[in-house]
């Protein structure tokens, strides 16, 4: 039998900042306890605090899969954590970097826009 997976929390931080910006709001509902909390948090806080933070977060995801995946090379590590850790990792990119996109893609339009 195989042990059971614990819930994969694939926004992290990024939710929490998209969130206390206003955006997002399908993403509560995925959203985790901690999530939350830290979204409360930082509701207090500038727009480039929330953002660093994100990219904290981000960071830190990324780190904690090339740990895992150290660890299963290694023999010491479980390949499910591994897995799960890399999905994470993957997903908090993608919407990292789609958000840079969608950013950069309004702000192009606002300097398109004539005066």
């Amino acid at each position: 039998m195989l042990p059971a997976i614990g819930a994969i929390q694939p926004f992290s931080t990024l939710t929490s900042a998209l969130q206390g910006a206003g955006g997002l709001s399908q993403a509560t509902s995925l959203a985790t306890p901690s999530a939350a909390s830290a979204a409360a948090s930082t509701s207090g806080s500038s727009f480039g605090t929330m953002l660093a933070q994100a990219v904290d977060s981000l960071q830190t995801s990324q780190v904690a899969s090339q740990a895992q995946a150290t660890a299963v090379a290694n023999g010491t590590g479980n390949v499910t954590d591994a897995t799960i850790a890399a999905t994470q990792a993957t997903l908090d990119t993608e919407l990292a970097v789609n958000l840079r996109n969608a950013v950069t893609s309004a702000v192009n339009q606002i300097m398109a826009t004539p005066f």
